[in-house]
């Protein structure tokens, strides 16, 4: 996905935890982060503790929404994948990719993966793997501070 790109649509016909999003109602007040994990991901379970302080951190100053994207056969147990965002504390709305709808209209290949969207619903920064977690906070605080044009 290049930068600039509208958030593209959810789904509406696949499985959701923690609630469920329509585009509509999550672009134009607050930045976006569009954060794709996987149970069988390991780098996962740390960016997750990140996110979490950054919740606490930014209060309502932005959103966020998981996609699980499975790395393997078992990574599609829906029981797995809420006993794991429960440890993890993902209590944000996670879309349940099984068939790498999103995945593929991202053109998402890893994860843990960040598209970052401004207020206005385009992609403003990317960034795949734990690296660079300060360079994301940083873009994040740009995109929260930046007024709408």
């Amino acid at each position: 996905m290049k930068l600039r790109t509208e958030l593209p649509e959810f789904p509406d016909n696949l499985k959701w935890l923690n609630g469920h999003v329509k585009k509509e109602r999550i672009i134009g007040e607050v930045p976006l982060l569009i954060h794709f994990w996987s149970v069988s991901c390991n780098l996962c379970k740390g960016a997750s503790e990140t996110l979490n302080k950054w919740r606490s951190l930014y209060d309502d100053k932005f959103k966020i929404v998981s996609i699980h994207m499975p790395l393997t056969e078992e990574d599609v147990d829906v029981r797995l994948i809420r006993e794991s965002a429960n440890q993890l504390k993902i209590t944000n709305p996670i879309y349940l990719d099984h068939d790498l709808i999103l995945t593929k209209t991202f053109q998402n290949r890893y994860v843990p993966a960040y598209y970052l969207f401004d207020k206005k619903g385009l992609l403003r920064h990317y960034q795949s793997g734990e690296n660079g977690m300060r360079m994301l906070e940083k873009r994040l605080n740009f995109l929260i501070n930046e007024r709408k044009r």
